[in-house]
């Protein structure tokens, strides 16, 4: 896997060894034909291999903080960071914590939160529920939700936010984009 466009095109970026399901190339790059990150600020929640944030801070992203919880994955994260970004540690924050607790604990607001937890995961409510009451979303902020093609009309039946959003379909994977 490698980092598709920006000042750090081609960098390789190693995934986590295990079951992990890295954001589809072609899904990053439809993502950033959509989203502008220049001179944002970038949550990659429920980071994996961190590849949605490196490609993030390569399209010159002001700063991105990663949230994982699995201590593989956040080594992964550090050793990729370290050999993409070798002298600009001041661009990221790499943190290992639960995503919902995350939403609990931060005080930080971001102007683009990209959440992808394991597809059958049953935190998506509960980590947007605490997005938006918390306000973490900077004004005309995205919140992007990556989830299963399966699962997706189940989860706009439960949505209860007055955010409006865009539904992205790329096979199997469906992002649904909040605008704040």
């Amino acid at each position: 896997m490698h980092i598709i466009s920006g000042y750090k095109k081609n960098k390789k970026i190693i995934a986590p060894k295990r079951d992990f399901r890295p954001t589809q190339s072609k899904v990053r790059e439809a993502l950033f034909n959509i989203i502008e990150v220049k001179d944002k600020i970038f949550l990659d929640l429920c980071s994996g291999s961190g590849a949605i944030g490196f490609e993030a801070l390569s399209r010159e992203a002001k700063y991105c903080v990663f949230v994982e919880i699995d201590r593989d994955a956040v080594q992964n994260i550090f050793i990729n960071a370290k050999n993409i970004f070798e002298n600009e540690s001041e661009k990221y924050k790499i943190k290992r914590i639960a995503a919902e607790d995350y939403a609990k604990r931060t005080n930080e607001k971001f102007d683009i939160i990209y959440f992808d937890p394991p597809y059958n995961s049953k935190i998506y409510e509960t980590v947007i529920s605490l997005i938006i009451e918390r306000n973490l979303l900077n004004e005309n902020g995205y919140l992007i939700v990556e989830l299963s093609y399966k699962y997706y009309k189940k989860f706009l039946e439960n949505y209860k936010y007055n955010l409006k959003y865009e539904i992205k379909i790329y096979g199997e994977n469906v992002l649904i984009i909040f605008k704040n």
